[in-house]
């Protein structure tokens, strides 16, 4: 019987009622496990990627303001590189040698982007469109390098055929 206290009989020779329960152990786990969360509750919001949904939630979209003088930009990620997007015109930017093998040209496509922010400084969205095969970390990286532009609406897509 573990975590129970000893029980000694009295002088008449029947054992007492009362018992002592040793709460250290209990303490202990409780002091763990709250230790424990709080540690973990912080991990929990440094993971979180901002990110907004290309779901509609309304049956109609709201009718475009006449003020807004902002562009569509659509930075499409493929095995070739990147594809920037701005309105109609369409702009290739290949994958660069980066520590001996091909990586994507980050810098040109931040300076791209810090140009039309320049040009359009209401310009707050980027619609970033990865296949596939793109590994998570090379997607990381391009939200990284948009936000470094001043664009932090950033809406992740997957790219279409």
């Amino acid at each position: 019987m573990s975590g129970a206290a000893p029980v000694t009989p009295n002088k008449k020779g029947k054992k007492a009622l009362d018992a002592e329960l040793n709460l250290v152990p209990f303490i202990d786990l409780l002091s763990c496990l709250i230790s424990f969360l709080l540690i973990t509750a912080v991990w929990t919001q440094i993971s979180a990627v901002p990110a907004k949904s290309t779901g509609n939630l309304q049956k109609d979209p709201p009718p475009p303001d006449p003020n807004d003088h902002t562009i569509a930009i659509r930075v499409t990620m493929t095995e070739k590189g990147y594809t920037l997007s701005l309105q109609n015109e369409a702009k290739d930017l290949p994958k660069i040698s980066k520590e001996g093998r091909l990586g994507y040209d980050t810098k040109q496509l931040t300076d791209m982007l810090k140009q039309v922010k320049a040009k359009i400084p209401e310009q707050r969205a980027v619609t970033v469109a990865p296949e596939d095969t793109i590994q998570f970390e090379e997607i990381a990286d391009t939200m990284d390098q948009i936000e470094a532009a001043d664009l932090p609406d950033i809406v992740i897509m997957p790219a279409t055929s």
